[in-house]
């Protein structure tokens, strides 16, 4: 019994500003949304006298077009300009259910409800009846009676007025399901043949509620240019300070990286003179592109492998061989970093010449004579030493 209870519809019915909270078989009670949480289950009705409520058949073909297309078909059937009216639509089984109401009128309530409001459905309060095939229900009131006819048909009417239209809606072969808390007036309100067919309901709207479907056929008003938007300003007001927080923390944490970045790149600059100043100390001469690769590569000629001799053991070993040979000079030596020397020697006569190899090759170097000139002091050669 709680469950179904829990699952009745809550309506807030709204006029004239205010909201009346109406919990299914409950007393109404007044809203106010400062102090008052919205119940489940919650949607917010219009006066019926203010939403005309109707059903169209629409044809397959034509229901992709019907938004734009629906003030058009309806233009002859109503007294207002289309152009002043807001239209909402819902599927019903096989028929489209149309609200109407004055565009004034929808904009006044969305700027008198509260955002709690905004979330929930708005409905004419006619089609929150419960209703049933060949049944009409009506809710007698104070000033004015809540009449629903039909599967999304319903309005409002004055007293004096009903029984015209219980007349124009042709209610004969129907059931009436009447509340009231007064009997005599209702009995004296409704046309007479239709008494054999009423049955009493004690109580109003809220009793009637009770019996309501938990989901109301009538289309929802928020659609279109009034259709449910993301409550930016209050979720600005809810994250103010934080978003300001993480706002003054990120311009806080650009500063300060801004700053790292300057600080380094002036260190790298350093960095790089002085690298150049130490570059220039062992290579004066040459372009300078890039000084790191430059100085490694160079100093790398005369690095030591597993495959190429030192440089400076060899030096030894060369000079250990000229100056065992009398009278021979070592005039010029060029060491292209390849693993080969080119000696340029003066030497008394070519026999000195060959001495020199033979004291080379007693040092483990091969020396091969490139060219050699007779002159009158003497004999100028150029070997070719390959290394081990």
């Amino acid at each position: 019994m709680m469950s179904q209870l829990n699952n009745n519809l809550n309506v807030m019915r709204w006029e004239q500003g205010e909201g009346l909270l109406i919990r299914s078989g409950h007393a109404p009670e007044q809203f106010d949304p400062a102090v008052a949480a919205v119940p489940d289950n919650l949607c917010v009705t219009f006066p019926a006298d203010a939403v005309r409520s109707l059903t169209l058949s629409i044809a397959p073909d034509e229901v992709k077009h019907l938004q734009r297309a629906l003030p058009f078909m309806l233009e002859e059937s109503l007294l207002e300009d289309v152009a002043q009216l807001h239209f909402a639509t819902l599927r019903v089984d096989d028929v489209h259910s149309v609200a109407i109401v004055s565009r004034a009128t929808i904009t006044g309530w969305s700027e008198e409800l509260p955002d709690s409001l905004h979330n929930v459905p708005w409905v004419s309060e006619a089609l929150c009846l419960p209703w049933s095939p060949r049944q009409c229900t009506v809710v007698f009131e104070e000033q004015h009676a809540v009449v629903r006819w039909g599967q999304a048909e319903g309005g409002r009417i004055e007293h004096a007025l009903l029984p015209a239209l219980m007349e124009s809606i042709g209610l004969e072969d129907q059931m009436l399901i009447v509340y009231t808390a007064d009997q005599s007036l209702a009995q004296a309100t409704i046309p007479t043949q239709l008494h054999g067919a009423i049955q009493w309901r004690q109580g109003g709207f809220s009793e009637a509620l009770l019996l309501a479907d938990s989901n109301p056929l009538g289309p929802d008003l928020r659609q279109g240019e009034f259709a449910p938007r993301l409550p930016l300003a209050r979720w600005w007001a809810i994250w103010q300070r934080v978003a300001l927080a993480i706002m003054v923390a990120c311009i806080l944490k650009t500063g300060f990286s801004v700053a790292d970045y300057q600080m380094l790149k002036a260190e790298d600059l350093q960095l790089r003179q002085a690298i150049q100043t130490s570059y220039r100390r062992v290579n004066p001469r040459g372009a300078v592109v890039d000084v790191e690769k430059q100085l490694n590569r160079q100093l790398g000629e005369f690095g030591g492998s597993t495959q190429r001799s030192t440089f400076t053991p060899i030096i030894v070993s060369l000079l250990t061989a000229i100056q065992k040979v009398d009278g021979v000079q070592l005039t010029a030596l060029n060491y292209s970093g390849k693993g080969d020397l080119r000696l340029s020697l003066s030497a008394p006569n070519f026999e000195s010449v060959e001495q020199v190899r033979e004291q080379l090759k007693s040092q483990s170097l091969s020396a091969q004579l490139e060219n050699s000139n007779a002159r009158s002091d003497g004999v100028v050669a150029r070997l070719r030493v390959e290394t081990p």
